[in-house]
C-alpha cells in the first residue's frame, strides 16, 4: 500500500468513527474517538484494516498526550502568573503579523 492509499485509509476509518459518534448525538471528543475507534479495531476482520486502526489509535493518543502535557503546563505558567501566557491560542503560521505592514492579504 502507497502513502496515498494509506492516508485515504486513515482519513476512511476516522471519518467512519466521527460519524459513528454523530449518528449517537453524542460529544465529539479526543477520548470518544479512541474508545469509538478501539471497538472498530476489535471487531475488524480486515488485517491491514486493523493494523491502520492500531497506528491510529496510538498517533491520536501520543498527540492527545502531548497536549494534555502542555495545556498542564500552560496552566503552571498561568497560576504563576507569567506575562507571555496566551491562554489557549497556539499560532500555526508564524507570529501572526503579517511581513508588510501594507499587505492586508
Amino acid at each position: 500500500m502507497n502513502s496515498s492509499d494509506a492516508d485515504r485509509l486513515i482519513d476512511t476509518l476516522i471519518g467512519e468513527a466521527v460519524l459513528s459518534l454523530l449518528k449517537e448525538r453524542g460529544p465529539v471528543t479526543t477520548e470518544g474517538l479512541l474508545q469509538r475507534l478501539r471497538v472498530m479495531k476489535e471487531h475488524e476482520k480486515d488485517p491491514q484494516r486493523r493494523e491502520t486502526l492500531a497506528r491510529v489509535i496510538a498517533e491520536i493518543g501520543s498527540n492527545s498526550i502531548s497536549l494534555r502535557r502542555r495545556r498542564t503546563a500552560q496552566g503552571r505558567t498561568k497560576r504563576e502568573g507569567s506575562l507571555n501566557n496566551r491562554d489557549n491560542v497556539v499560532p500555526l503560521f508564524g507570529n501572526g503579523k503579517p511581513t508588510d505592514p501594507k499587505k492586508v492579504h
